[in-house]
Order: C-alpha cells, then structure tokens, then sequence
C-alpha cells in the first residue's frame, strides 16, 4: 500500500460572537464540482474540537468554520 503524508493546519477555537455571513465552507475531503479560485487557499485542518481532519477552502485569515463532525465552530489562519 502506497503512503502519502499530508501537511495539517491546526485550527483555533472559535470565540465571541461569530458574524454568520463570514463563515466559510468545509468538508472532509475537496469537493469534485468546485476549483479554488482567487485568492483561496485550499487544505486540511485538524479541529481543535474533536480533532478530525477536515478540508477548508480560506479566503482570508481567522475565517470560522463549522466541523462537520462535531459541529462545534473553529478558526484558521494560515
């Protein structure tokens, strides 16, 4: 079996109040349908939660996301 390592941001936990239109998207691995464009920086993260890998797209630094494993809100900056 073939080995690839993976290069994993870990992310902050999300404080205060979180500003519902600046949330981004995340998934557990690159969506099929969608490039990063721009400015966007694609990659892993480790949830500070739960501490599974998800994949974010970043538009731009202390972005918060939703872990879709436990729900609970991070930030990432990168």
């Amino acid at each position: 079996m073939e080995k690839k390592n993976i290069e994993v941001i870990v992310a902050k936990k999300a404080e205060g109040d979180l500003d519902p239109a600046k949330q981004g998207k995340e998934g557990a691995a690159p969506s099929t349908d969608e490039d990063v464009g721009g400015r966007s920086i694609g990659g892993y993260v480790e949830c500070p939660h739960c501490h599974s890998i998800r994949y974010v797209v970043v538009d731009y630094e202390g972005e918060w996301f939703n872990c879709g494993n436990c729900g609970r809100p991070y930030r990432v900056w990168v």
